[in-house]
């Protein structure tokens, strides 16, 4: 951890408001784990089974998947470097996989169809994602954005200044996000009183909203010139999601699905290097930028819903 970091003195020992609120993060996932896991009617040991499998390997996966794709750290890249996880150094997307690996694993162990589970676990990360990002607010540098030059912008609540500009507090953006689709989710459970589909439906959404938040973070966490290697992965995440429903509904669709994909991605790079290299305001990159993610929202939608139909 760095100087700039929030941190706390208790019986003799140091403990820092990033840690906590990550902590708080992952009691609140498993709380809201637990719940759906009895309205679900799993196995009794299921949840306590994801909880003890879900920690150890979200920290392992954020760990390594930070430490083979972030360019300042591969340049001494050390097993030492590597075991010393409480100098900090995450990967969210990491973290994500070794949720959904604890998920699988949970599974196979307890005789459970993998999906069901899996489900369940989308249904609930979301809680822990709105905590993580909250813990970045006690930080100098992570989740913030690029100096702000829009004056009414740079004045609102959403900006934070250092003395010199003022920046986006874009983990707040991601925190909200995140709690809204956790929200969503169990409105959902309510009135389907199931969990089935979770996993999609949270990949979809988060894959698309984090591929925006994080071209709008300019802390260097992860980026190679002006791409973030967490945006590759949480693109790869919808679209496996979007090309899934589409696979259910026909052939025609698979194509249409890939062919999106892929012209979404060209426009992305093309927007993202204009707003990384020319003097165009980024507030009006950013309106094409929205626009542009919210077609693979509703093109999955849409899909999910004629394959429900069928």
């Amino acid at each position: 951890m760095t100087e700039e970091t929030l941190s706390f003195s208790l019986l003799g020992l140091t403990g820092y408001a990033y840690g906590l609120l990550i902590a708080l993060g992952a009691a609140c996932m498993l709380v809201f784990f637990a719940r759906y896991c009895k309205a679900e009617g799993l196995k009794s040991g299921t949840a306590p089974l994801f909880a003890a499998l879900s920690v150890p390997l979200g920290l392992i996966c954020g760990r390594l998947l930070f430490c083979l794709l972030d360019f300042r750290f591969r340049s001494m890249f050390s097993l030492r470097g590597t075991l010393m996880f409480w100098g900090g150094g995450f990967s969210m997307a990491g973290a994500l996989l070794g949720a959904a690996l604890a998920a699988w694993l949970t599974a196979r162990i307890q005789r459970i169809a993998p999906i069901r589970v899996l489900d369940v676990a989308a249904a609930s990360v979301p809680f822990f994602i709105a905590w993580a990002r909250m813990a970045e607010m006690g930080t100098e540098l992570l989740g913030r954005s690029r100096p702000l030059t829009t004056a009414w912008l740079a004045g609102s609540f959403l900006a934070q200044s250092d003395g010199y500009d003022a920046y986006l507090r874009t983990y707040l953006l991601e925190a909200v996000t995140a709690g809204a689709l956790g929200i969503g989710l169990a409105v959902r459970f309510r009135k389907k009183k199931t969990h089935k589909g979770s996993l999609l439906l949270c990949m979809l959404i988060l894959g698309c909203t984090q591929v925006f938040w994080e071209s709008l973070r300019f802390d260097s966490h992860m980026r190679y010139s002006f791409i973030s290697m967490q945006q590759i992965l949480f693109a790869l995440m919808f679209a496996a999601s979007l090309v899934i429903y589409a696979a259910r509904c026909g052939k025609k669709e698979v194509i249409t699905a890939v062919c999106v994909c892929i012209a979404l991605v060209a426009a992305i790079v093309g927007l993202e290097f204009m707003i990384d290299r020319s003097s165009v305001n980024n507030l009006i990159l950013y309106i094409p930028y929205a626009l542009l993610l919210a077609v693979p929202v509703w093109l999955g939608l849409r899909y999910k819903k004629r394959s429900e139909q069928h």
